[in-house]
């Protein structure tokens, strides 16, 4: 399995901003980041999107967290000019839709971040 060494500094830096914006905008919540796709394959092209899995301990997502997180990718995207594509999960999501094949994919090929 590749590890996040793997990725150019470009692509580490654009993660760890992610990271850190995300946990200052919701502290105190446990969260779990997974690169996934083709950066995590190590089979990107130079225009590739990077994936980004994002589960969050909270039972069900509101729609200003939602957005908050969004704007937060976008301005990191912007900022490395790189796009970053954004997969959020709640702990009701995860029940629900924990079997469907996205997520067996992510589990498999995912770089934990």
């Amino acid at each position: 399995m590749r590890t996040i060494e793997a990725l150019s500094a470009q692509e580490r830096a654009a993660l760890a901003d992610l990271q850190r914006d995300v946990r200052e905008a919701l502290p105190g919540v446990s969260m779990r980041w997974t690169l996934f796709g083709s950066r995590a394959r190590g089979d990107a092209e130079p225009d590739s999107d990077m994936d980004v899995m994002l589960k969050l301990d909270i039972e069900r997502l509101d729609l200003a967290i939602k957005r908050r997180i969004r704007w937060l990718t976008g301005e990191v995207s912007l900022k490395h000019s790189l796009v970053i594509s954004i997969l959020m999960m709640d702990c009701a999501q995860a029940r629900e839709r924990g079997d469907f094949a996205i997520f067996a994919n992510i589990h498999e090929e995912g770089i934990p971040l």
